[in-house]
């Protein structure tokens, strides 16, 4: 899905929206007059899946973002706090988690790293939850 905003700028002889929001590219595209595009790509899963959860179920909200300019810091604000919540829980998980500590302690960085991985993804369900789906 493509939003555009509903305030245009001449560039090159064409009207072209100040902000435009592609779900499918995980793009924002920000005009200018008489400057170059700035095209920002999100890459993370949590952005990928808000925006598609976002068009399909809450789409007026993407377009006030759209159009009040704000979508940019709007997902970028989201991207890190998304990402800080995940390791903040896996923080909390390994601290606790006895295996992890006994690998830690003997030097085998192999199987605390794959129980990091591993309690990373245990720690994505409830914070997409919490941030993603809403």
């Amino acid at each position: 899905m493509i939003i555009r905003s509903k305030d245009k700028v001449q560039m090159g002889g064409k009207n072209k929206p100040v902000w435009m929001l592609d779900t499918d590219a995980l793009t924002v595209t920000h005009t200018i007059t008489d400057a170059e595009s700035s095209v920002t790509k999100f890459s993370s899963d949590h952005i990928k899946y808000h925006l598609h959860y976002s068009a399909e179920y809450r789409p007026a909200r993407l377009k006030k973002l759209v159009n009040d300019g704000t979508i940019l810091s709007y997902l970028i604000d989201l991207d890190r706090s998304i990402a800080e919540a995940i390791e903040r829980q896996v923080g909390m998980m390994l601290e606790n988690d006895t295996e992890y500590l006994r690998a830690v302690a003997v030097g085998d960085l192999a199987k605390a790293r794959g129980l990091e991985n591993m309690d990373r993804l245990i720690a994505r369900d409830p914070v997409y939850a919490a941030m993603v789906y809403v």
